[in-house]
């Protein structure tokens, strides 16, 4: 049997790479499929994604005709890269609705990058909320607004029109922590985000009030969802609904351990800002929306760490017997503020 063909975007990126790096683990993985890589830069193809045994495609999100020619050639498309990149989505799945060259592809399966930002709110910080999404809730994902951050893309692979043609999965992660590993960057985004403003200021620093509540998911744990699904996705019969999710049921979520609340990271990072010598006070600052959050974070702030966004990953558990098994987030937290002091430094 030929192997299947993959086709990657984002691999040098934080999910990306880990998530890469996790299916290698397989020792079979290399006899079984074929990756090819997007990769921006000769650099990083040489250096990063050609030792893997992966072959890389220069060009970027833009070069919309290299993604839907990739695309048309691939049984599998991982597009663990932007979440936003409305053109790149839709030369995806322009590239797998048409027929392989060779005529020997099956059903193409599409997994694609969201993130749980699509489910929040706009309490600035102030406030928590008792909702909780599970992936597994149908109907109330349907009633997310086409304005919701990452929504818009989300509802092009979900378009019914791609039921019967293109199986389609969205991976949809909440707060990421953890160092990660493969060729690429291993840092995340959020508490980086927050720890770098309250250190750019001397002063630890929340949203508003910093009562928003988020779920967690460590890198390493998320990269394990993408493999499982992946592996289990290409189970799925063709010519048949098959029984795993996808399409109009595509979210997957990622959430382990338990919630928490911006405001708490702030109290963790002004602990260790005291331990450093940094500020002496142990006290969190809380910005309120307009000026003084110009003031004080970089444009975006609010939506990206100060809504509130609680999911709960009932089909990674129920149905690709997933469960977490890294749970040290408030260490990885005070970990994070000491190694991005030493950066600064």
């Amino acid at each position: 049997m030929a192997p299947t063909r993959v086709f990657v975007t984002g691999v040098t990126g934080y999910i990306g790479s880990t998530t890469i790096d996790n299916l290698l683990q397989n020792p079979t993985a290399k006899s079984r499929f074929t990756f090819r890589a997007l990769v921006r830069s000769p650099e990083k193809a040489s250096q990063d994604v050609r030792p893997l045994g992966i072959e890389p495609v220069l060009g970027s999100l833009d070069d919309l005709d290299i993604l839907e020619r990739e695309s048309a050639q691939a049984d599998v498309v991982l597009n663990l890269a932007d979440a936003d990149h409305l053109p790149a989505v839709k030369a995806i799945i322009k590239g797998l609705l048409a027929p392989r060259q060779d005529g020997a592809r099956k059903r193409p399966i599409l997994i694609h990058t969201s993130g749980t930002s699509v489910l929040a709110d706009g309490a600035n910080g102030n406030r928590a909320s008792d909702t909780i999404y599970h992936d597994n809730d149908t109907a109330k994902l349907n009633t997310l607004a086409p304005t919701q951050l990452h929504r818009k893309i989300d509802l092009e692979i979900i378009d019914p029109s791609l039921v019967g043609k293109i199986d389609t999965y969205i991976v949809a992660p909440p707060t990421i922590w953890g160092l990660g590993s493969g060729p690429g960057n291993s840092h995340s985004i959020q508490i980086p985000f927050q720890i770098r403003a309250s250190l750019k200021h001397r002063q630890a620093l929340q949203i508003g009030k910093g009562l928003n509540i988020w779920s967690r998911v460590h890198v390493h744990d998320l990269a394990r969802v993408y493999t499982a699904l992946f592996e289990r996705a290409l189970q799925e019969p063709q010519g048949s609904t098959g029984s795993l999710p996808k399409n109009k049921d595509a979210y997957y979520f990622a959430q382990a351990g338990d919630d928490f609340a911006y405001g708490d990271v702030a109290k963790e990072i002004a602990k260790v800002f005291k331990e450093l010598g940094i500020n002496d006070s142990g006290e969190v600052k809380g910005t309120e929306a307009g000026e003084e959050e110009k003031k004080y974070w970089p444009d975006g702030a609010a939506a990206l760490i100060g809504g509130n966004s609680r999911s709960r990953a009932v089909k990674a558990r129920e149905l690709l017997g997933w469960e977490a098994e890294r749970d040290d987030f408030w260490g990885y937290v005070r970990e994070e503020v000491k190694r991005l002091h030493k950066e600064e430094k």
